[in-house]
C-alpha cells in the first residue's frame, strides 16, 4: 500500500485506544470513531474483503511455479483384451494365413511415479498476477472510502447529538423562565396590576415552551440512538440515558477545525482509486492481446509399471522403467477472432474507465470550490451568530431588569425572550452547518 494512503486514514482525529470497552458516559469524539470502526460490521465485511482479495493474489503469483505432483494406481484387469496377428512372425512352421491371439495386458497393472508441468509462456497466465494486485489495491481503496465516510457519519452523528443536548438544555432553561413568568404573572393578575390578556399571553407562552422542550428532548433521544447506531453500540433506553458526549459546540469546533488544518491533503480516495481502475482496463487490453500468442507447454514424466498375473507389488522382476519429457505447442487459429472481438470490447472499456476519471476529477474541482466558499460564508454566518447570541443576551438581562423595574409591559419582556430563543437556534443551526461544511470539504481535498 502506498505511504499516500496510510496518510490519508488517518487525516481526522488520531487516539491511542485501551483494548478495554470505551465507556459512553463521558464519550469523547475520538472515542467515538475508534469504537466505531473497531465494532461496525460493515468495516469487518471490508477488511474481510480485503484479505480474500490479498489471498486471490497470492494465488495468481503462485501459477508461474511449475507443477509437481506424484500419481499411482493400481488395477486389476478382469478381461484382458486380445489382438490377432500373423502366426507366422511368432511359428516358423505357421502359414501364411494364419492368425493367432496375443494378450497385451497382465492380471494385473500398476503405475506410480512423479508428474511435470510447466508453462514456458502461457498467454492466460502473463498478466494473472498483476491483474489480481490491482484488484486488490481497488479493494483497499474500497476499504479505506467505506472507512472515511464512516467516520464523516460519526463526526457528523457526534455534532448533532452534542447540538441537540445543547439545544435541550437551553429550551429547558426556557421553561423554566416562562414558568417563573407565569408565575409572576398570576400574582400580578390577582392583584389587578396585568389584565387578564397579558396573563394568557404568559401562559400561552409557557405551554409553547413545554412542546418547544418535549420536541428537543426526542430530537436529542433520537440523535444519540443514531450515534449509538453507527458506533455498532445495542440502542438500549439505558444506552440512550447514559450517553452524553464530552466536547461542548466550542471545543468540538476547535478540534475539528485544527484537524483539518493539520491534516495532510493526499488526493481523492475516489480518484486515487480510479486510476487503479484505468491501470486495470489496460492490463486486460495486453492481457488479450497476449492471447494470439502459442502455449508453449513442459511436460515430464518419471516413474514404473507393474504386469504380473499374480499381486506381488515387492517382485522387482515386475516392474519397469517409464519416463519421458516432452514439449507442447498449442497454435490459436478460430479463437484469434474471439480474441479480436475481446480486444474491441477491452478498449472500450478502457477509453469508459479514462472518462470516468475525468469526471471525476471535474467533479472533484467543482465540489471543492463550492464546498470552500460554502465555508466561508457559513464561518462568517457562524461568528455574526454567536456575537447576536451575546447581544440578545444582553438584551434580555436589559429587559428583565427594565420589566422588573416597571418600565417596559409584559409582551415587551416575553418579545425580548423570544428574540434570544431565534438567536438561540440561530448559533446553534451556524456551528452544525459549520461542522458539516468542515466534514465535505475534507471528503473532496
Amino acid at each position: 500500500m502506498k505511504r499516500s494512503i496510510v496518510f490519508y486514514v488517518t487525516i481526522y482525529f488520531s487516539t491511542i485506544i485501551s483494548a478495554q470497552e470505551i465507556p459512553i458516559d463521558r464519550l469523547s469524539l475520538d472515542e467515538a470513531i475508534t469504537y466505531a470502526i473497531r465494532r461496525s460490521p460493515s468495516q469487518n465485511i471490508q477488511k474481510m474483503e480485503v484479505e480474500g482479495a490479498r489471498l486471490q493474489w497470492r494465488e495468481a503469483r503462485l501459477q508461474h511455479i511449475p507443477t509437481l505432483y506424484a500419481s499411482g494406481d493400481l488395477r486389476r484387469n478382469l478381461i484382458i483384451p486380445s489382438t490377432p496377428v500373423p502366426a507366422h512372425l511368432f511359428n516358423p512352421d505357421a502359414g501364411e494365413n494364419e492368425s493367432m491371439y496375443l494378450k497385451f495386458n497382465t492380471e494385473w497393472n500398476s503405475s506410480t511415479g512423479l508428474n511435470l508441468a510447466y508453462d514456458l509462456l502461457s498467454p492466460e497466465k502473463v498478466f494473472g498476477a498483476d491483474e489480481k494486485r490491482l484488484q486488490l489495491k481497488i479493494r483497499e481503496y474500497d476499504a479505506l472510502i467505506s472507512e472515511q465516510d464512516l467516520r464523516t457519519e460519526i463526526a457528523t452523528a457526534y455534532a448533532g447529538c452534542v447540538l441537540a443536548l445543547e439545544q435541550e438544555q437551553l429550551l429547558r432553561n426556557d421553561t423554566t423562565y416562562f414558568a417563573q413568568l407565569l408565575k409572576t404573572s398570576d400574582a400580578l393578575y390577582k392583584r389587578e396590576k396585568i389584565s387578564l390578556t397579558e396573563r394568557n399571553d404568559a401562559h400561552k407562552a409557557y405551554n409553547e415552551s413545554v412542546v418547544n422542550y418535549l420536541q428537543a428532548e426526542k430530537i436529542a433521544r433520537d440523535s444519540k440512538a443514531e450515534l449509538l447506531y453507527l458506533m455498532g453500540e445495542e440502542i438500549t433506553p439505558e444506552n440512550i440515558a447514559i450517553l452524553d458526549p464530552e466536547e461542548s459546540i466550542p471545543e468540538l469546533l476547535e478540534k475539528i477545525e485544527q484537524a483539518f488544518s493539520t491534516a495532510i491533503p493526499t488526493g481523492g480516495l475516489e480518484e486515487m482509486k480510479q486510476n487503479e481502475i484505468v491501470e486495470l482496463a489496460a492490463i486486460r487490453v495486453k492481457s488479450a492481446s497476449w492471447k494470439y500468442a502459442p502455449t508453449l507447454s513442459l511436460n515430464g514424466y518419471l516413474g514404473t509399471n507393474y504386469y504380473n498375473r499374480r499381486l506381488t507389488l515387492f517382485d522387482t522382476h515386475s516392474w519397469r522403467g517409464y519416463s519421458y519429457i516432452g514439449l507442447s505447442v498449442k497454435v490459436p487459429i478460430t479463437q484469434s477472432l474471439q480474441t479480436s472481438n475481446e480486444l474491441s470490447r477491452l478498449r472500450f472499456r478502457q477509453q469508459i474507465e479514462t472518462e470516468n476519471l475525468r469526471d471525476i476529477r471535474n467533479t472533484r474541482a467543482k465540489e471543492k470550490l463550492h464546498e470552500q466558499s460554502q465555508l466561508e460564508l457559513r464561518r462568517k454566518s457562524y461568528l455574526l451568530s454567536r456575537e447576536n447570541l451575546e447581544m440578545s443576551q444582553q438584551n434580555m438581562k436589559a429587559a428583565q431588569l427594565e420589566f422588573e423595574k416597571g418600565y417596559i409591559l409584559q409582551q415587551d419582556l416575553m418579545k425580548e425572550q423570544r428574540a434570544l430563543q431565534n438567536a438561540q437556534q440561530s448559533y446553534l443551526q451556524s456551528a452544525y452547518d459549520i461542522i458539516t461544511s468542515l466534514l465535505a470539504l475534507e471528503k473532496v481535498r
